[in-house]
């Protein structure tokens, strides 16, 4: 798929992570309805802006300090949030709801529901690569403490394909509706 779709053909997309780069308000730790609120915001602020032109949200999925995966781009649809044209079609994009004041720290929760997006993505043909965001652009994204889990979950093995299995309907890898 080229264009808006998803990563050029011939291309084996990996998965980039990243944070708000903000300050995010600690009462997300405590109250998912600000999570969703502040999904709902960066989808407002990328459809904003113009320079950008962004067609939506500019990351595929988000992950919430409670553990939920809030879905934004989704499967099979080309990030716009990696930097560049080239990173963007060989990469996908998740960004955990922590910024560079306040919320800085990913909780268990949050780290368990990216690990959750990069299953989901790699179901549908995303690569084993794992990278932070400034790997291959000049940027601090994802933050220290973000950056370092990162750099320890792209040195675990990754598992074996396996068929897809049903999930359950509770599951915490749910999505947040668009728009």
């Amino acid at each position: 798929m080229a264009g808006v779709g998803g990563p050029a053909p011939g291309h084996d997309p990996r998965v980039k992570v990243h944070y708000e780069g903000t300050a995010v308000s600690t009462r997300l730790l405590s109250d998912h309805a600000a999570c969703v609120a502040e999904w709902k915001a960066i989808r407002a602020s990328h459809l904003a802006n113009k320079v950008e032109n962004y067609s939506d949200v500019a990351y595929n999925y988000a992950a919430c300090p409670h553990g939920f995966l809030l879905e934004g781009r989704g499967v099979g649809r080309r990030t716009g949030a990696n930097g560049n044209q080239d990173l963007n079609r060989a990469h996908y994009a998740i960004v955990g709801l922590v910024g560079s004041e306040g919320l800085t720290e990913p909780t268990d929760a949050m780290l368990s529901a990216i690990r959750d997006g990069i299953e989901l993505l790699r179901e549908h043909g995303a690569g084993t690569e794992i990278k932070g965001h400034r790997d291959g652009y000049a940027t601090s994204c994802p933050g220290g403490p973000l950056y370092a889990w990162v750099q320890k979950a792209r040195r675990v093995r990754p598992p074996r394909p396996r068929p897809p299995r049903p999930r359950h309907p509770l599951s915490r890898r749910t999505t947040c509706p668009p728009r």
